[in-house]
């Protein structure tokens, strides 16, 4: 099988543990879009936190970001998918997370938005390897709850962070009805979208838009908001610190995070 695109996850997978994008990885990237392949991250993260990493690869022309919310081609500017949540709802889910101790993370018109105290107490939420990224392309607002209640518009994704575990399983049971999709969902941590999206969806879109048929894409992954990208493409790859449900759905198991699992992809696999 000859394969045409690779879409990667970033934080736990084309990421090191210090969220740095290796060398090797760049290398290997670059060399596979200048032989005609397509390459991308598909990540949680919106692009304002994802816009420095693509910087760092030339050629890099698409992007699914926002979990898949968003699919945005970088050469254009446009997005070929674009899905929200209703202010109303996303309200509705602020009342119930407000009051504990959790760091909300809004991504809004391609940016992202949070708490000044939240992000000086990342290591709170086991957050501190992303405080050098959050100062430097986040939104940074006195409350960021405070600010949407009064400039509502609809939002790519909402992200909630717990310190207590118990508070994201509380307030998982006050959502459960609402319209949406719960993307990500740990004992510390939920991760809400539009109804209906997922990095597969955003995928599937890219790929009519290219031409290119679901088995001829790589996917590489590490969590639960992968597993449906992993399930669409023809073939998948978990890292070896993935979860084990998302190395259940892998068809392969690469090296871990910090030792460029998505260079070794491309490399025995996309450019083989």
């Amino acid at each position: 099988m000859e394969y045409k695109l690779l879409a990667t996850d970033m934080d736990g997978t084309a990421l090191d543990d210090n969220k740095n994008l290796g060398e090797r990885t760049v290398m290997a990237m670059e060399r596979a879009i200048a032989n005609g392949k397509t390459v991308l991250f598909s990540t949680g993260r919106s692009i304002s936190l994802v816009k420095p990493y693509i910087d760092m690869v030339h050629g890099m022309r698409y992007a699914v970001t926002a979990s898949g919310a968003s699919v945005l081609d970088l050469e254009t500017g446009g997005k070929l998918l674009h899905k929200t949540i209703d202010p109303e709802t996303v309200k509705y889910i602020i009342a119930q997370a407000s009051g504990r101790y959790v760091m909300p993370v809004i991504f809004m018109d391609d940016k992202s938005y949070s708490s000044r105290w939240c992000v000086d107490n990342c290591a709170d939420f086991g957050f501190s390897a992303y405080e050098p990224i959050y100062r430097k392309c986040m939104n940074i607002v006195d409350d960021v709850f405070a600010m949407y209640m009064e400039h509502p518009e609809p939002v790519e994704k909402l992200n909630l962070f717990f310190a207590n575990d118990y508070e994201a399983a509380e307030v998982l049971e006050k959502l459960r009805e609402l319209p949406v999709t719960f993307t990500c969902v740990t004992d510390a941590s939920l991760e809400i979208n539009a109804s209906g999206v997922s990095k597969a969806e955003g995928l599937k879109v890219l790929c009519a838009r290219l031409n290119i048929e679901p088995s001829e894409c790589i996917a590489v992954g590490d969590s639960e908001n992968d597993e449906q990208m992993l399930a669409f493409c023809g073939l998948s790859a978990a890292t070896a610190n993935a979860t084990e449900r998302v190395k259940t759905v892998a068809d392969i198991i690469t090296t871990d995070c910090n030792n460029d699992p998505v260079a070794q992809i491309i490399d025995e696999y996309l450019l083989a």
